[in-house]
């Protein structure tokens, strides 16, 4: 009996310790989730905060709200710029005739000390030169004061006279402050229209038409969903994502696959990835701090299965901070030279710290990416990868996914400028990625086993190496002097 009790407590402080050494990365069990609608008006490009305002009661009741936020340093903006878009001057939405003056009904009773800014350009064809280019503010009233119009005259300039348009674009920003609003609040357009009977019928001025996107992603992560919120308004309708399976060992896993979204002038593929985000921001980056750690971790853990067709890439990666500065870092990456697993299986990478650096971190980030071999488009369809039960942990790890059977050497390693890259097979291409996940060098080779590279300029101190041949790739760690 004492010797049952004797193995069950060692097994029990075994386990504690175990537990101990691992700390979960904020919802890397990616257990909880999050429904978020980015919901914004048809054929409008928008920027900032930005929601439906339905509290005009007349006619064509909804607009939209752009708002302002100082402790963010929030300023809105919303654009109609035409299909064409960048091309604002001469590629605009149809417009039937040259206005003589323009009229749009508001409520700027919210937006405190800020004055809104409007400006408005006509063109014809492929003239760059605009027939009306011109700008106006739109100024706060007193708070409940409601609904309001302003009609404001334009001014031909174009040097042949009598020219008809038959484009424009709208611009329309919260604040006339730069980078920090003058005050937190909001205006609300509802209507644009032109009074002397020129018509834009497909540029919705009366914003009664709405899409955008629906993602449940996990809470706690920023998605590529979210950053491509600003371009919500160029949607076909509601395009629906859902990044979460039940296909886990438990409860919810993260499923990373490409986004096609259908625009009006076609689809377009987002790659996907989640980043862990800050809770007091609106976004989240690899170079951007995201959750509190308190321990010099070993390695980074995690579960994974799926398929990559030819050419794709899965990677995970984490970044640690000594209050914001980069001190070390983890990746895993796999791409389609050797199957991914069917079943969920272990991945383990060593922690690289910046050399000297023997401190403990305070703010890590955790960023999962799905891409094709450049690391910077989205995959192909048939790529799909299951991510689950992420965590750092205080054990070095003796698995290494990430190198393959091929021997690879690096040096001099550290450096400070030019290094060597020599394999026992050859290499056909080699990559650069820095700890924000950017790809700052890219080159193929022509089956050589020995390359000379040199470091991109104003580089991070550590840089992943990836090392592609016909029936290998490897990733190695580069500190930079």
């Amino acid at each position: 009996m004492n010797k049952f009790l004797t193995v069950f407590l060692l097994a029990l402080c075994f386990a504690f310790a175990r537990l101990n050494a691992q700390s979960t990365i904020v919802n890397g069990n990616f257990n909880n989730w999050t429904q978020n609608q980015f919901k914004v008006p048809n054929k409008w490009m928008v920027i900032g905060s930005v929601s439906m305002d339905s509290s005009k009661t007349a006619a064509n009741s909804r607009g939209i709200k752009l708002s302002n936020n100082v402790s963010s340093k929030t300023i809105s903006y919303a654009l109609e710029v035409g299909a064409a878009y960048p091309r604002l001057l001469n590629g605009g939405y149809a417009i039937s005739g040259t206005p003589a003056s323009m009229k749009i009904n508001y409520n700027s009773s919210n937006l405190g000390s800020d004055s809104a800014l409007v400006i408005v350009g006509f063109t014809k064809g492929i003239d760059p030169m605009p027939m009306i280019l011109q700008q106006f503010y739109i100024l706060p009233e007193a708070s409940g004061s409601g609904d309001n119009s302003i009609t404001v005259p334009l001014t031909y300039i174009h040097q042949l006279p009598g020219l008809v348009a038959d484009s424009a674009f709208i611009y329309i920003a919260s604040s006339v402050a730069s980078g920090t609003p003058n005050s937190t609040g909001s205006i609300s357009i509802y209507d644009i229209s032109f009074p002397d009977g020129k018509t834009a019928a497909t540029a919705n001025l009366d914003f009664e038409s709405w899409g955008g996107l629906s993602v449940l992603k996990p809470s706690s992560w920023y998605s590529s969903l979210d950053a491509y919120e600003e371009k919500v308004a160029k949607i076909a309708g509601i395009s629906q994502f859902n990044l979460q399976t039940s296909t886990a060992r438990s409860g919810y896993a993260l499923i990373l696959k490409q986004c096609p979204v259908v625009m009006q002038s076609g689809t377009e593929i987002l790659p996907s990835w989640v980043v862990s985000q800050n809770p007091s921001l609106s976004l989240g980056a690899m170079d951007i701090p995201s959750f509190s750690v308190n321990q010099h971790y070993a390695s980074l853990r995690g579960y994974w299965k799926g398929n990559l067709s030819t050419g794709d890439r899965v990677s995970v990666m984490v970044n640690f901070f000594d209050a914001d500065t980069l001190v070390g870092s983890a990746m895993f990456s796999k791409n389609s030279t050797t199957a991914a697993p069917s079943n969920y299986t272990l991945f383990s990478e060593n922690v690289v710290w910046i050399s000297g650096y023997t401190g403990t971190p305070t703010k890590a980030t955790v960023g999962t990416f799905l891409t094709d071999s450049s690391f910077q488009l989205a995959s192909a369809p048939s790529s799909v990868i299951y991510l689950e039960d992420l965590n750092l942990d205080m054990n070095a790890t003796s698995v290494n996914h990430v190198q393959s059977n091929v021997a690879i050497t690096l040096y001099p390693n550290p450096t400070d400028g030019d290094f060597t890259i020599r394999a026992a097979q050859p290499i056909k291409r080699i990559s650069m990625i820095n700890t924000v996940g950017q790809v700052v060098y890219q080159s193929t080779v022509t089956d050589l086993n020995e390359v000379r590279c040199t470091i991109p300029t104003r580089e991070s101190k550590l840089l992943w190496v990836v090392i592609e041949g016909n029936d290998f790739s490897a990733t190695k760690v580069l500190s930079v002097k």
